[in-house]
């Protein structure tokens, strides 16, 4: 369950349910993450713990095998994704 985002603060990045994977391997599995306005976020972790390819799918670079990313304002997904979606992204 995701925390509650303080009134004042608006959320510029939420990702909910992320899964990405290679293969067998699953990098990120139900990922829920808020970016708020202002704030500074690190992403830290040993090597091929999936930070590169966090902000890769974040970005659109990647696709993961679901999950939606939405941007600045809440409005609608601008990334929705699945595995079964074959559209590019």
């Amino acid at each position: 369950m995701a925390a509650q985002v303080p009134a004042d603060r608006d959320v510029v990045i939420s990702i909910r349910g992320l899964e990405t994977r290679f293969g067998r391997q699953v990098v990120h599995d139900g990922l829920d993450l808020d970016v708020l306005r202002g704030e500074v976020l690190g992403v830290v972790g040993g090597s091929g713990t999936g930070k590169s390819v966090l902000l890769r799918t974040i970005v659109g670079l990647n696709r993961p095998a679901a999950g939606t990313i939405t941007q600045a304002g809440g409005g609608a997904p601008v990334l929705e994704l699945a595995a079964s979606i074959g559209r590019a992204v």
